[in-house]
Order: structure tokens, then sequence, then C-alpha cells
């Protein structure tokens, strides 16, 4: 057991210091230089002075507003196989790691949320570069004095798929192909989203970027937290038919 303890730690530990080289790493990129506002010119008519794709049907109705109604559902599915392991009935999901699974679901959205009421950034179609009325702004800098905050970073919509790495963390046990694919799921979904999101001028690339940190970065609290066991393999893996 405290082998066990020993090796968990050191992934911890691992994971700590590869987050904290890429959010230094984003937030230079996003700082010193115009990638924000380079992506999201691709997608903006400057001759029509709006995002073109802004009220498409697959953006909006699909990627936007359905999404939320089948993540509901999902979670609301994935919340009784957590209830299964905390009882005990799954082999491959420990408790503690169910019980991860099921924070992480919850306080991932929530965090980027109270984010995006405590930073005040805009988003893009509030900009004048982009046919709004606010001045275009990198992370650092400051809100002009008399300018109403936004709520547009980190990229709120993106926190649906991404809250599903967590589940990168809570399959450990499991082995590595289930872990492989709990981060898959939240990798595709989270960029899918964020992407949408990016092409209808709601987000910059950089407030999808900071959501997936956030993601793991909560995940990983929530690990250290509640004691989960992240050795890899070391219990019986779902069965698949």
């Amino acid at each position: 057991m405290a082998q066990a303890r020993v090796g968990n730690d050191r992934w911890l530990r691992q994971q700590w210091l590869m987050l904290a080289l890429a959010g230094l790493v984003a937030l230079y990129v996003f700082q010193a230089t115009d990638l924000d506002r380079w992506v999201a010119g691709w997608f903006f008519d400057a001759a029509r002075g709006v995002f073109p794709l802004r009220e498409h049907w697959l953006f909006e109705d699909v990627l936007h507003k359905a999404t939320k109604r089948i993540t509901y559902l999902a979670v609301g599915t994935a919340m009784f196989v957590c209830w299964l392991g905390w009882r005990g009935r799954l082999r491959w999901l420990p408790r503690r790691n169910a019980l991860l699974a099921a924070a992480g679901m919850i306080v991932i959205p929530l965090t980027i949320t109270m984010l995006k009421l405590a930073t005040g950034r805009h988003c893009p179609w509030d900009m004048t570069d982009f046919g709004g009325s606010v001045a275009y702004l990198r992370l650092l800098e400051a809100l002009p004095a008399g300018v109403k905050p936004g709520q547009c970073f980190p990229a709120g919509h993106a926190s649906t798929g991404y809250l599903w790495i967590v589940w990168a963390i809570a399959l450990r046990p499991a082995g590595l192909r289930w872990a492989r694919l709990g981060l898959a799921a939240g990798l595709v979904l989270g960029g899918l989203l964020g992407v949408a999101r990016l092409v209808q001028g709601a987000h910059f690339l950089s407030h999808t970027v900071a959501t997936l940190w956030v993601a793991w970065a909560v995940s990983l609290l929530l690990a250290a937290a509640l004691k989960a066991d992240v050795g890899l393999g070391a219990a019986r893996p779902p069965t698949t038919g």
C-alpha cells in the first residue's frame, strides 16, 4: 500500500510539472503574439463586419444548444456508473476513483463558470476588430476604466466536453487503454465544442486552451485531495462483451 501511494504521488508530481510548463508556454504564446486575433480572423468577414457562421444551424442549434442537453443526459448516466463504483460493484472503478469522476464532472464546469465571472474578458464578437465596441486586449492587459466586464474567459461551452478528461485519471486502475479512452473522449469533445464556438466568434483559441488546462488541473487537485488510485492497471479492467 505504501509503495502504491509513493507511485501515485510521483505520477501526480510529474503531471503537475507538465501542466505548469504547458501553462507557461501557452501564457507566453497568447500574451506575446497575435495568435488569438489571427485565428479568429479566419472566420470573420471584414467586408460585412460579422462572423458568417455565428447563427449557422450546425454550430448554433447542434453543437451549441443540442450538445448541452446531450451532456446533461450523458453526465447523469456517468453519475450512475460512479454510484455503482462507490458501492463497490465495479472492480475496475475503485470507490475513491468513482468519487473523483463524479466530483470532476461537477467541479470542472463550475470552476470555469466562476473564472468567467472573475476574469472579465470579452468575446471576439465584442471587440472592435470583429464588429464590436470593445478594444482588443491580450490575456494580461487590464480592462480599461468604464468598460463593462465580459464573461468569455475561459470557454464555458468547451468545458462540457473537457469535463470528461477527469475519467483519464479515474480509469487508470482499469489499464492504459481505458485511461486513454477517457483522455481521448475529453480532448475530442472539448476540442470540437471549443472550435465550434471559435468559428462563431464566441471565443478566442486561448479561451479553449485555458479551459483544457483548468479541466486537467482540477482533475489533478481532486485526485490528490481524494487520494484516488492512479496506479496504472491496478484493478480488473471493464469487460467488453
